[in-house]
């Protein structure tokens, strides 16, 4: 038996592997998990609670993309199976600058440019 959800995201969402950093005070290597043109899904090894407006930098496809974001959740990983410890952690978009936001576009569509 297949149970089918309807889809509730604003946008559509990629899954992504690329490496980034998360700068708040200090900055800390973070790895992008899900990534849509309103916000993000990192896996930090330390928590952030929500309210908290770091900057992410990543490099997509050798564009830069640079982005203030506030966190909107964040919960510890408890599964056994993954070989991450720490948290994993949702954010959206404060502001995108202009390049930020083609080069996220470019990521996310690239057949449209």
């Amino acid at each position: 038996m297949t149970l089918s959800f309807p889809e509730r995201r604003r946008s559509v969402r990629a899954a992504v592997g690329a490496n980034s950093w998360l700068t708040l005070p200090s900055t800390w290597p973070v790895q992008l998990l899900d990534l849509s043109l309103s916000g993000l899904a990192f896996s930090s090894p330390f928590d952030l609670e929500p309210g908290r407006t770091p900057s992410v930098r990543v490099t997509f496809a050798g564009q830069a993309f640079n982005s203030k974001v506030r966190i909107c959740w964040s919960r510890r990983r408890t599964t056994i199976s993954s070989n991450r410890s720490g948290f994993d952690i949702g954010a959206c978009f404060v502001s995108l600058e202009d390049g930020s936001r083609r080069a996220l576009e470019s990521f996310l569509n690239p057949s449209a440019h």
